[in-house]
């Protein structure tokens, strides 16, 4: 019977390669499979149905998932080895991680981890927590993702495994940049850069890993360098598909950056590799990455063949995410070429395949569908060996007619005993279990009314410690309100900005009561004997900073107030009036007062400082990772501040920073701010506001009174993010003219 149950399985499967017929090696390799005894030579089969999966993982998941299943069923029912079953389970948690169906791979990996520790094999829990941690944080739990990272890393260093140990902490990584520890999240991949100098694979994924952060960064130069590092690693250990995926990151990162032609050839070189190694399901998302740009430069005729080359490769291997992607711009496409038919059914196919993503269904599940046919095959050999009963009873009869009489009447007689016997033994059974019962009853009763006393006590202790911390509530909240009223009487006010600019804006907007965020102003007074009279010359250089502290709320607060006593101490104290110099004398600073040579704090800031000299006409600006803009004769220009931030991690010996000279003989509109504004989320899907958009916005209005351009950008924050999405950053803008 289980030869009819494997001969339909083939069957089946045959059936499902006709739709693939063009492809000659999974053809072959199906023919193979179908050719083998599967009872009499299990391993072979199950050789056959490992190169198929190989085969298939990468572009037909679905169809390497029932291979898969077959080969699971081959191990538990022919070949009965529970260490080779488990080995196929794995394969089969990984293809529905990777189909996004996340529940049924938690269900295969938490057996697998069960399996592994109960044999006492670590190493092999090590990877059980590690693909666990993989899933928690593809569902953004980000506490137990980490906890099962951690679990992996203990047994990875124990068994010397640098490649799992290496793959976790890019894991940590990522999670821990999501959750705005950013430096945290680079010193754990430069340290682990640092433990496999001679690993030219390893290095190569954490190249790729720090340049993606970098790209999240907006830090494009960095980004490109480490992508572009990554890329020669992997091509050395000719591992071309990862490559390529390098490449393909360059792509997304200049068309964020708006650099469509540099962005159009690495995307280009990534997609000739990915069809060089048939990795289909990589070239659909560089066709609508190709697509994207066409679509931003408005060449809609490009983008719209690009968009339908990547809708039909998705269509075929069954990628959601880059079919709804397809869907969206083709119905964009439509609509700006006034085509409102297509556009509107493109939109429904974008809408219905939304739909079918998010639907849940509830199908059943391989061990059921094999439970199935083999309650049936027992079935069967019960109906058979019945029959073959009857059959023989019935040759019995007429051989023996003669005694047949007294035959039936005995085992009438016997079968009456037995039923006898067997009904007085059951209510015996039935009286006694009715006995156990109400005892039990009786216990359940005495220990529900126990259970209610310990309630009702812990009740009275839950209400007693809810008063206990509203009033330790109450304190804290008294106190960071009086924090946050010290912390505002340190910023200058408008009046002291009146006081040197023409016009002026500071947009200061916190995310908790107190900030990590604050702006900085000063006159710089040159020291004169006393005998001379101050005049206005006197007071012609201006100091004016934006800076943007490691965290937000009190920690913030408390990093807040060591820049600004730091920044008072070092230009009106010791006299220090270059802006290069200024940033560097903060730096060494921080780093003194924080420890941080002999301790892990890499707390810090990012900075945006100006000098104005009024009488010369020009402008100083030195940056630590904050830009400054300005705009002259209807011209926006950025200048990017140096990659470093102030205190925090430092690798080199020196830390400088860079000075740069502004001509102001014409009316310049200056603007210094942190990153709170474009980092926010908000409008129809959730992204970020991004720096070009911002920038746009205060080139657009740069003309306008300063006041007016304050509640402009006001309100494009609070329409932007709506109701949904709550403040993620502190916000500081302060924009002056010149």
């Amino acid at each position: 019977m289980q030869r009819i149950f494997y001969i339909f399985l083939i069957i089946f499967f045959l059936q499902i390669s006709v739709s693939f017929a063009q492809d000659a090696k999974l053809e072959h390799l199906q023919e193979k499979f179908a050719s083998i005894d599967i009872n009499k030579k299990p391993n072979e089969a199950l050789e056959v149905l490992d190169e198929l999966y190989q085969h298939l993982y990468l572009n037909q998941p679905i169809m390497a998932t029932e291979y898969v299943a077959t080969a699971i069923n081959i191990c538990d029912t022919v070949l009965k080895d529970s260490s080779v079953l488990i080995l196929w389970k794995e394969k089969l948690a990984n293809l529905y991680l990777e189909q996004n169906k996340l529940d049924q791979a938690m269900k295969y990996f938490v057996e697998i981890k069960n399996y592994y520790n109960s044999k006492n094999d670590s190493l092999k829990l090590g990877y059980s927590f590690y693909n666990l941690g993989n899933i928690y944080s593809v569902l953004k739990v980000h506490e137990i993702a980490l906890s099962e990272y951690n679990d992996a890393c203990k047994i990875f260093i124990k068994f010397k495994d640098k490649k799992a140990y290496t793959l976790v902490n890019i894991q940590k990584a990522k999670i821990l940049y999501e959750n705005f520890q950013t430096d945290t999240a680079f010193v754990i991949l430069f340290n682990t850069l640092d433990s496999v100098q001679n690993n030219l694979e390893l290095q190569a994924y954490l190249y790729k890993a720090i340049g993606i952060l970098y790209a999240q960064e907006y830090q494009t130069d960095s980004s490109e360098f480490y992508l572009t590092k990554a890329f020669s690693k992997f091509s050395d250990i000719k591992n071309y598909i990862f490559a390529a995926d390098c490449y393909l990151e360059l792509g997304k990162l200049f068309i964020e950056d708006e650099n469509f032609n540099v962005a159009d050839d690495y995307l280009s070189k990534a997609g000739e590799l990915f069809n060089q190694n048939n990795a289909l399901h990589k070239q659909c998302e560089t066709k609508n990455l190709l697509g994207l740009s066409q679509f931003y430069q408005n060449n809609y005729t490009k983008a719209e063949k690009l968009f339908i080359e990547a809708l039909e490769i998705a269509l075929n291997y069954e990628n959601i995410q880059q079919k709804l992607f397809s869907y969206d711009y083709l119905a964009q496409i439509y609509a700006k070429q006034g085509k409102l038919n297509k556009a509107n059914e493109y939109l429904n196919f974008f809408i219905e395949e939304q739909n079918l993503y998010f639907e849940q269904r509830a199908e059943l599940g391989y061990a059921e569908v094999i439970l199935t046919f083999q309650n049936e095959e027992k079935q069967r050999e019960i109906e058979l060996l019945e029959q073959a009963d009857i059959i023989k009873s019935q040759q019995l009869k007429n051989k023996q007619q003669q005694i047949y009489g007294a035959i039936v009447a005995m085992a009438l007689l016997l079968a009456f005993a037995i039923l006898l016997y067997y009904y007085m033994q059951k209510q015996k059974k039935v009286n006694k279990l009715l006995k156990e019962q109400n005892r039990q009853i009786n216990l359940q009763k005495k220990e529900i009314e126990s259970q209610s006393r310990i309630l009702e006590k812990a009740t009275r202790n839950l209400l007693k410690q809810k008063d206990e911390i509203q009033n330790k509530n109450k304190k804290i909240t008294s106190s960071i309100a009086y924090a946050s009223r010290i912390q505002k009487s340190m910023l200058a006010s408008d009046k002291v900005f009146d006081k040197y600019f023409k016009d002026h804006f500071i947009f200061y907007k916190p995310k908790e009561t107190v900030s990590g965020d604050f702006y900085w102003i000063s006159e710089i007074k040159e020291q004169k004997p006393s005998l001379f009279k101050a005049t206005d010359s006197d007071h012609q250089k201006i100091v004016v900073a934006v800076v943007d502290c490691t965290g937000h709320g009190v920690p913030g607060a408390f990093m807040s107030m060591l820049g600004d006593a730091y920044l008072n101490q070092i230009i009106n104290i010791q006299h220090i009036y270059q802006s290069e110099k200024i940033l560097e004398e903060l730096h060494k600073s921080i780093r003194i007062t924080l420890q941080q040579e002999e301790t892990e704090n890499n707390d810090g800031m990012d900075v945006a400082l100006c000098i104005i000299d009024k009488k010369n006409r020009t402008l100083e600006y030195a940056g630590a990772k904050n830009p400054l803009v300005y705009i002259q004769n209807g011209v926006l220009t950025r200048i990017h501040g140096d990659l470093m931030s102030i205190g925090g991690l430092q690798r080199e010996k020196v830390r400088l920073f860079a000075k740069h000279t502004i001509d102001i003989t014409v009316q310049t509109y200056v603007y210094l701010y942190s990153d709170g504004y474009q980092d926010q989320f908000g409008g129809q899907y959730g992204r970020k506001f991004m720096a070009k958009p911002f920038r746009d916005i205060l080139f657009k209005n740069h003309f306008k009174p300063f006041a007016e351009q304050k509640e402009i950008l006001a309100k494009e924050l609070k329409s932007w993010s709506g109701k949904n999405y709550s403040q993620m950053d502190d916000i500081t803008i302060v924009g002056f003219t010149l």
